[in-house]
């Protein structure tokens, strides 16, 4: 099974259709292709900072030890430890760059491939749309000798992550 994490773009779009084609999958975990080409990787992303930051590293590294006998062989290792570490990594900062560009966390979609994925994803998501969206409620003030309110049962299609209900 693959995980994804599943990033909105947080706009007044009543429009369902032009919502769901900004929605943005990001793969948990390991990225091979960040490993074996990083920078094409974050230009193909779009990830100015990331990058920059990446080619700072890097240089950074040639210019801190490239000179003398061992110098190439110690950048050699160190900029493969680096990219290592930057493959690891490299869909969690995918995922911090949506969220800097106004994307919010819409939740988690799994399954054997990305269709489905998306697709048990949007399933859940389009409930969701039709749901009015409903405002904080104010404060309830409660006087001497009333009950409270009781809290709102669950509805049959309320999603339970893990041991916990969604909230």
């Amino acid at each position: 099974m693959t995980v994804y994490s599943v990033y909105e773009p947080v706009s007044d779009d009543d429009d369902i259709a032009a919502r769901a084609d900004r929605v943005a999958f990001v793969k948990d975990g390991f990225s091979w292709l960040a490993l074996i080409v990083p920078a094409l990787w974050l230009l193909y992303h779009r990830m100015w900072i990331e990058f920059i930051v990446f080619m700072a590293i890097i240089f950074g590294l040639e210019w801190a030890f490239g000179a003398g006998r061992q110098g190439p062989e110690i950048v050699g290792w160190l900029s493969l430890a680096v990219t290592v570490l930057f493959a690891f990594e490299a869909n969690d900062l995918r995922g911090a760059m949506l969220e800097r560009r106004g994307y919010r966390f819409a939740g988690v979609a799994t399954g054997r491939s990305r269709q489905e994925a998306e697709r048990s994803f949007f399933t859940r998501w389009l409930r969701q749309q039709d749901r009015p969206r409903y405002a904080v409620p104010p404060p309830q003030q409660i006087t001497p000798g009333t009950k409270p309110a009781a809290p709102p049962r669950r509805r049959d299609g309320d999603d339970v992550i893990g041991l916990f209900p969604q909230g």
